[in-house]
């Protein structure tokens, strides 16, 4: 059995819960949709992730599922989003995925994310200190990577594989 997961971000919160994601799913072979678009038709489990920026995914991501949502909706898949607000997740999730892929996934997560100034753009880096300065007014810790549901995803998928 093969899987394949996909994932495009803007910082290296998604690079970096796609690596943890991957070294749980020994054999997965990992593909950053900014750098190319791969070839889904031999892999059995598609896994695609993504980063939230101002309520969307990433245009690679959605240019992916765009380009290939006949062939996903024949297989295994799975959905992950890195994001700064989780409780926000499920309208993320219903706003930029089409419900078909939703519903016939085998486990849909969010990572959670990291708040990081840099090496944002400047615009970026002004809107993160703003979001930083509400969460201190709120009492609110920053959100951090979600080590438990990486893990849980890796155990929904692991089982189907079997």
């Amino acid at each position: 059995m093969s899987i394949l997961i996909t994932y495009a971000g803007n910082n290296s919160t998604t690079a970096e819960c796609t690596k943890l994601l991957s070294e749980k799913l020994p054999g997965s072979h990992v593909v950053n949709l900014t750098k190319e678009s791969p070839d889904i038709s031999s892999y059995d489990t598609i896994i695609i992730g993504s980063c939230i920026r101002f309520n969307n995914i990433h245009s690679s991501v959605v240019n992916f599922i765009r380009n290939n949502l006949e062939l996903l909706m024949e297989k295994d898949t799975a959905i992950y989003l890195c994001c700064g607000f989780p409780e926000k997740a499920n309208q993320y999730l219903l706003h930029n995925f089409p419900k078909k892929l939703l519903d016939k996934s085998i486990s849909i997560q969010c990572f959670g994310g990291k708040l990081r100034v840099k090496p944002h753009k400047l615009f970026d880096q002004l809107i993160i200190k703003t979001v930083q300065k509400n969460f201190k007014m709120e009492n609110r810790e920053y959100t951090e990577i979600d080590y438990e549901s990486i893990q849980t995803m890796a155990s929904d998928i692991l089982p189907s594989k079997k």
